[in-house]
């Protein structure tokens, strides 16, 4: 429940921040995207680390160019459950992070980092928190309003498991196809 509260209060913040930005005229820009999670690993202390099913995620950024060469944006992904492929479990992480992206000069090429938040939910576990998620990645502009990108990011999160926290970690290679508005 705890979560979900957190999911709603950060959704909302993202919402009221960017539009306010948009009232503002600032000259910003929404990249709406369908990814392709590879796989990846989860990590659980005290657990071997298992490999995990190739999942989809659906993901929600605003962007406003800084200068010729920088972007800046805030976004959200949310990753569909996926399954560990040993144990079974269905688990998903949602983050919110800020992103920048360096622009190449004179070239349809850019490079593109991501830090924020993430939530955490796992079947069979009785109490999840969220964790730090980053990532980064390369992409290219296909066209003026259509973008390819690849990324490799890193969710973290806590599950309690007989009374002990352990760390959870998923890493994956992530590929996605974005429409920019």
């Amino acid at each position: 429940m705890k979560s979900k509260i957190l999911v709603l209060f950060l959704a909302a913040f993202l919402v009221i921040g960017l539009s306010s930005a948009s009232m503002a005229q600032v000259p910003g820009y929404w990249d709406i995207k369908g990814a392709i999670d590879f796989g990846g690993e989860i990590d659980i202390d005290g657990a071997s680390d298992e490999d995990v099913d190739s999942g989809f995620t659906l993901v929600g950024e605003y962007k406003v160019p800084y200068t010729s060469q920088w972007t800046l944006g805030a976004g959200m992904r949310y990753q569909l459950d996926r399954e560990t492929d040993d144990t079974k479990k269905d688990f998903n992480f949602i983050p919110f992070y800020g992103l920048a992206q360096y622009n190449m000069q004179n070239s349809p090429y850019y490079l593109l980092g991501h830090l924020g938040y993430n939530t955490f939910d796992i079947d069979t576990y009785s109490d999840e928190s969220g964790g730090m998620y980053y990532a980064v990645g390369a992409g290219m502009d296909l066209a003026s309003n259509m973008s390819a990108e690849v990324m490799y990011s890193v969710n973290n999160g806590e599950a309690e498991v007989k009374g002990t926290d352990q760390d959870v970690e998923y890493s994956k290679l992530t590929v996605s196809l974005g429409y920019q508005f």
